[in-house]
């Protein structure tokens, strides 16, 4: 590293960035971290106090630099300048690259780290090289907050050269398959192809997690499990062929008390409002999908739910005309899970084996589905990476 300069600049100092520059600077790396002078600017000192009580992971410190001034954040980062945003997809980004641009060198790199529209980034990456001479990525990351901290899986586009000049950095940062270390992270492809290979991902998180949904719903409306004994099965599942960061999770969110209310409280997940929301990718992916003539039913549905899901007065509405079509929920978590341990007993007279040859195919049919969603999605990412001439690799 240049003496005094840093090798990574990132920009936002939200719950991800933050993590992104601490992990970077985690690994070795000189990070100058940047938020702009508004009421959210403490986050930049936050950094620095996390940098400071977390420490590094092989010992030492962190280097990080805290700025609240656009030039002096420019001035500290090496050449090429590599500049990793982490703010909102839209206008946002759009001012943002409007006020760093004319600050930058030719052959600068700034990466855009949210879930933008491909076209989007097709559109920005031209425009830069055109105007600035300079590089524009963007890349997917995958892993959340606890990832961006300790290592996402992420998906850089654009040009050949501007991986390159990324590639020590962003190996570093990025998971570690389990199996032979391999980092998580390669160039996807050109252009757009790292946000639209990001964009498929979320789609078919849309589907993977309607479909442990369902399976909930059929453990619990069908099946008559409590919402502990629920959370067991599940744990189990991810101890097997169905292991995911989201099985592993919502077992552990089905068995979460409410503590406001003490040791009694029931569950937490009883409580909460079944509206679920939804944002740009899942119906980027059906849209695109469409444009592609490529059949994502999976996502689709998952997509069309959370609409259904998020219309909660209108469905109150019609419960109110109609009544209830499902079983009462409480009512199901008072036949006791000793009936699927036992055989029989807490009122749901369900022998154990018949339990366990249900459990059994309601697991099935969750791996099934998963498999479904993947082909759904590789099938589009197949078709995208011929109609953008992209060369994608799909097996990495």
């Amino acid at each position: 590293m240049a003496a005094g300069l840093s090798d990574l600049g990132v920009f936002g100092m939200g719950v991800m960035g933050q993590n992104l520059a601490l992990n970077a600077a985690d690994n070795g790396f000189a990070v100058s971290a940047y938020n702009r002078p508004d009421e959210f600017q403490a986050r930049v000192w936050g950094a620095l106090e996390r940098a400071r009580a977390e420490g590094r992971k092989g010992g030492g410190e962190m280097v990080i630099h805290a700025h609240t001034e656009l030039q002096p954040f420019v001035a500290s980062l090496k050449a090429p300048r590599r500049i990793l945003l982490s703010i909102p997809a839209g206008a946002a980004v759009e001012m943002t690259l409007e006020a760093l641009a004319p600050l930058l060198d030719r052959g600068d790199i700034i990466i855009d780290g949210g879930n933008e529209h491909f076209a989007e980034t097709v559109r920005r990456e031209a425009a830069l090289a055109a105007s600035h001479g300079l590089h524009f990525v963007g890349m997917g990351i995958s892993g959340g907050a606890e990832g961006a901290r300790h290592g996402p899986s992420l998906m850089p586009g654009g040009s050949a050269h501007a991986y390159n000049a990324l590639a020590p950095i962003l190996t570093a940062m990025s998971a570690k398959a389990p199996t032979d270390g391999a980092p998580c992270v390669t160039h996807v492809g050109p252009n757009g192809a790292g946000h639209y290979v990001k964009m498929v991902h979320n789609g078919i998180e849309y589907a993977d997690m309607q479909f442990i949904a369902e399976a909930y719903d059929l453990l619990r409306t069908v099946g008559g499990m409590a919402n502990d004994h629920i959370g067991a099965t599940l744990e189990a599942w991810n101890g097997a062929e169905l292991e995911s960061f989201l099985v592993e999770i919502t077992a552990k969110v089905l068995r979460k008390i409410d503590d406001r209310e003490g040791a009694g409280g029931g569950f937490l997940v009883d409580k909460i409002v079944d509206q679920a929301g939804s944002k740009g990718t899942g119906k980027w992916t059906v849209q695109l999908a469409a444009d592609s003539g490529v059949a994502a039913p999976s996502i689709s549905a998952a997509l069309e739910a959370r609409f259904v899901s998020a219309k909660l007065e209108l469905r109150q509405l019609c419960q109110a005309e109609y009544g209830a079509v499902a079983p009462d929920a409480s009512k199901c978590a008072a036949k006791s899970a000793a009936a699927f341990t036992s055989g029989g007993g807490g009122g749901s007279g369900v022998p154990a084996a018949a339990a366990a040859v249900f459990t059994e195919e309601v697991a099935s049919a969750l791996y099934a589905a998963k498999v479904i969603a993947y082909a759904q999605g590789f099938s589009l990412l197949s078709a995208a990476g011929e109609e953008h001439g992209w060369g994608l690799r799909l097996w990495e």
